[in-house]
């Protein structure tokens, strides 16, 4: 994630079909936190139409504000084994910055 904030604790929650929601750990190293993190879901057959929901978020004392969020089509990445990309996380509000997610996918057939 790209963008000065000051020293907030970033956590990203990863939803995916109707499979439970997945939390990343809570970074507060500096402004632009890495996770180097892996999820992995299992699945009977490919998924077709299926997205994932990224929501990222600040976890604080005076509670949680939202960084943004940003929905993945995961049709192309069983299409093409592998898809890395920058996203960019939409603003919970219009004034909002934009901010930036690395994220790389992998598909499997194992």
């Amino acid at each position: 994630m790209r963008q000065s904030v000051g020293n907030p604790s970033v956590y990203c929650k990863l939803t995916l079909g109707n499979t439970p929601p997945r939390q990343t750990k809570v970074i507060s190293t500096g402004p632009n936190p890495e996770w180097d993190e892996s999820f992995a879901w299992s699945f009977e057959s490919p998924p077709k139409g299926q997205k994932l929901h990224i929501s990222c978020k600040n976890k604080s004392k005076m509670g949680k504000s939202s960084f943004g969020k940003v929905t993945i089509q995961i049709d192309r990445v069983v299409m093409l084994g592998a898809v890395a990309g920058e996203y960019t996380l939409l603003p919970e509000s219009k004034s909002g910055p934009s901010r930036n997610l690395e994220i790389e996918f992998q598909w499997s057939n194992k």
